[in-house]
Protein backbone atom coordinates (compact mmCIF):
# COMPACT_ATOMS: atom_id res chain seq x y z
CA UNK A 1 0.00 0.00 0.00
CA UNK A 2 3.02 2.39 0.64
CA UNK A 3 4.20 1.42 -2.86
CA UNK A 4 1.03 2.24 -4.09
CA UNK A 5 0.97 5.84 -2.27
CA UNK A 6 4.31 6.63 -3.43
CA UNK A 7 3.63 5.87 -7.19
CA UNK A 8 0.36 8.24 -6.48
CA UNK A 9 2.63 10.85 -4.64
CA UNK A 10 5.26 10.86 -7.65
CA UNK A 11 2.43 11.08 -10.40
CA UNK A 12 0.17 14.05 -8.53
CA UNK A 13 3.53 16.02 -7.70
CA UNK A 14 1.84 16.16 -3.92
CA UNK A 15 3.86 15.43 -1.21
CA UNK A 16 3.83 12.18 1.12
CA UNK A 17 1.70 13.90 3.91
CA UNK A 18 -0.75 15.80 1.17
CA UNK A 19 -1.42 12.38 -0.23
CA UNK A 20 -2.34 10.97 2.83
CA UNK A 21 -4.57 13.74 3.74
CA UNK A 22 -6.26 13.11 0.72
CA UNK A 23 -7.00 9.86 1.32
CA UNK A 24 -8.17 10.70 4.76
CA UNK A 25 -10.50 13.04 3.79
CA UNK A 26 -11.93 10.60 1.25
CA UNK A 27 -12.16 8.04 4.16
CA UNK A 28 -13.42 10.40 6.28
CA UNK A 29 -16.54 11.48 4.24
CA UNK A 30 -17.11 7.87 2.82
CA UNK A 31 -17.94 7.07 6.97
CA UNK A 32 -20.24 10.63 6.95
CA UNK A 33 -21.89 9.27 3.77
CA UNK A 34 -22.44 6.01 5.18
CA UNK A 35 -23.51 7.53 8.62
CA UNK A 36 -26.34 9.62 7.07
CA UNK A 37 -27.73 6.93 5.02
CA UNK A 38 -28.19 5.22 8.24
CA UNK A 39 -29.86 8.13 9.52
CA UNK A 40 -32.09 8.46 6.36
CA UNK A 41 -32.98 4.93 6.70
CA UNK A 42 -34.05 4.99 10.43
CA UNK A 43 -36.17 7.93 9.97
CA UNK A 44 -37.79 5.97 7.32
CA UNK A 45 -38.36 2.99 9.44
CA UNK A 46 -39.62 4.94 12.64
CA UNK A 47 -41.69 7.12 10.46
CA UNK A 48 -42.54 5.86 7.26
CA UNK A 49 -44.90 7.57 4.26
CA UNK A 50 -48.47 7.61 4.73
CA UNK A 51 -50.41 6.58 1.80
CA UNK A 52 -51.64 10.03 0.99
CA UNK A 53 -47.92 11.48 0.98
CA UNK A 54 -47.11 8.86 -1.62
CA UNK A 55 -50.05 10.06 -3.57
CA UNK A 56 -49.66 13.63 -3.29
CA UNK A 57 -45.93 13.45 -4.33
CA UNK A 58 -46.88 11.43 -7.41
CA UNK A 59 -49.56 13.87 -7.87
CA UNK A 60 -47.22 17.14 -7.74
CA UNK A 61 -44.59 15.35 -9.64
CA UNK A 62 -47.30 13.99 -12.79
CA UNK A 63 -48.32 17.97 -12.69
CA UNK A 64 -44.92 18.97 -12.96
CA UNK A 65 -44.45 16.83 -15.53
CA UNK A 66 -47.42 17.87 -17.76
CA UNK A 67 -46.06 21.05 -17.79
CA UNK A 68 -42.99 19.96 -19.75
CA UNK A 69 -42.36 20.68 -23.00
CA UNK A 70 -41.82 17.09 -24.46
CA UNK A 71 -40.14 17.21 -28.22
CA UNK A 72 -40.71 13.92 -29.82
CA UNK A 73 -37.57 14.67 -31.70
CA UNK A 74 -34.99 14.39 -30.01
Amino acid sequence: MLAAAERLRKHTGESRSAVFERALHGLLAAVQRRARARRYVAGYRTHPERRAEVKAALAAALEALAAEPWDEAR
